[in-house]
């Protein structure tokens, strides 16, 4: 009886033991279960994308500025603070200044209205001034509002010719300074340049060529670009061709008469040119006269795709070299695509040229000619590098070496081809904020491959982040990491 009572004795404690070996083994496979599941958390929450803590801090606008800056409340709120008094009246506009300047200075991304305004102040601040000091000072902001107002919305065009304009109303004794202004408007506007930007410009030329600063040639390749221009508007302008074919009909006197081409000689088109002059440069081929007179009636009726044009220019340049003939000429040779003649007339025209913004145009030509003639872009890179050297200010060899960058992404490949991607658009940054007088131009481009940057998620999972510097190999060059 007794040994019975052991042995149940027995079985419950080995139960019991069982049940607490049990217990112990299910609470720590629950443990490794929940060890296991934290560090798959663990996992999961160090893959989670890291959060700003303030996202507006360095929200840009689609040109690349700050829409609200550090405080996106303040910007909004001095917005209607500054506009509600801006409303009132001229008289106003010192009381609302400050909140103006702020909106200005830190969410110049926000609202085109920013600029607008501000124009607005400056300009009656600038009326009101009696010292020439203060007047002076409020014309400086204009032009700084003008050329950030290029910058982060872009019409660069549009606002190069108002302050080209502004310049010629308000301070006409600086001539360099609004020619080289309106000269960029043309240039970088062309087709879209407006018509009141393209008589001021010329007049000017043509005092230049009056005190031998520019040449004839200079004056027909000037007469060029404008005549193409309002021809352009004149049929395809309807609401201002009017405007452009007055523009034709008064420039177009002052040009004949430079070139000496009163219509005394009969001479009033290419074939008529040739019939005139052509025998008489046969009869004497050097005769300087017939040379000259051929010459700049070939120019003027746009017959220079005509072969006897290369054999007159090459002639007359002989006996008078000059950096305009040799643009002339090497264009033609460009035309037939005969490069290597092309870039020796070229060089014969740097080298003829004295003045270095004249030689950098020059040579964009040439670097252009090896980028998109020649498929040379590693020469064309260096070329657009010694421009920058040789006109500081100027955007259009930054751009070209952020188009060169952008073409070359897809041989880097990958994540590196994107941040080839990212180099370019560092150049064209870069151009926009030399020469805001290109920013549209340089715009385009970066509107253009701004979807092919790589995306916060791929960055991240590479180590890396957005606004880190990376060196990219395929360029070697160093560019800011940008997502889109």
């Amino acid at each position: 009886m007794i040994r019975v009572k052991n042995l149940g004795l027995l079985v419950m404690l080995m139960a019991l033991l069982f049940v607490a070996f049990d217990a112990d083994l299910m609470a720590q496979k629950a443990k490794k279960k929940k060890t296991k599941k934290n560090k798959k958390e663990k996992v999961e929450e160090v893959m989670e994308m890291p959060k700003e803590e303030k996202p507006w801090a360095t929200k840009e606008n689609k040109n690349g500025c700050l829409m609200y800056g550090e405080d996106s409340v303040k910007a909004v709120q001095s917005i209607s603070l500054y506009r509600s008094v801006f409303k009132q009246g001229k008289e106003s506009y010192e009381t609302c200044l400050a909140d103006w300047k702020y909106v200005y200075e830190n969410a110049p991304g926000l609202r085109e209205q920013t600029f607008k305004d501000g124009e607005q102040i400056y300009k009656h601040f600038f009326e009101q001034a009696t010292d020439d000091a203060t007047k002076k000072k409020h014309f400086d902001k204009i032009i700084e509002i003008y050329d950030q107002r290029s910058i982060c919305w872009g019409k660069s065009n549009f606002l190069t010719g108002k302050k080209g304009l502004a310049y010629a109303k308000y301070y006409p004794e600086e001539k360099e300074k609004i020619y080289d202004i309106l000269g960029k408007a043309i240039d970088n506007g062309e087709n879209e340049t407006s018509y009141t930007v393209l008589k001021p410009y010329f007049q000017l030329l043509v005092k230049k060529y009056t005190t031998k600063e520019v040449t004839g040639e200079e004056v027909e390749e000037a007469f060029e670009k404008i005549r193409t221009i309002c021809e352009h508007n004149i049929a395809n302008n309807e609401e201002k061709k009017a405007k452009y074919q007055k523009v034709l009909d008064d420039l177009t006197p002052t040009y004949e008469k430079i070139l000496d081409k009163e219509e005394k000689d009969g001479v009033s088109d290419c074939a008529t040119a040739k019939e005139y002059y052509g025998g008489k440069f046969k009869e004497n081929p050097n005769d300087p006269v017939t040379l000259a007179k051929y010459y700049r009636s070939l120019t003027k009726f746009r017959c220079t795709d005509d072969p006897v044009f290369l054999e007159v220019a090459t002639k007359f340049n002989e006996q008078e070299p000059s950096a305009g003939k040799c643009k002339f000429i090497a264009r033609s040779y460009k035309k037939k695509e005969d490069y290597a003649q092309a870039e020796s007339f070229y060089n014969k025209a740097i080298d003829l040229e004295t003045d270095n913004a004249k030689k950098a145009q020059i040579k964009m030509e040439v670097a252009n000619m090896y980028a998109y003639k020649k498929n040379d872009k590693t020469t064309a890179l260096k070329i657009a590098r010694e421009i920058t050297q040789l006109r500081p200010d100027w955007g259009e060899p930054w751009i070209l070496i952020g188009n060169i960058y952008a073409g070359r992404a897809s041989s880097c490949g990958g994540f590196d081809g994107r941040m080839a991607i990212s180099a370019a658009i560092d150049q064209w940054y870069k151009a926009k904020r030399v020469d805001p007088a290109s920013a549209s131009k340089a715009q385009k481009s970066i509107d253009k491959y701004y979807g092919n940057l790589p995306e916060k998620k791929e960055v991240f999972q590479r180590n890396l982040s957005a606004g880190a510097s990376y060196t990219v190999p395929c360029l070697g060059v160093t560019t800011t990491i940008r997502t889109k």
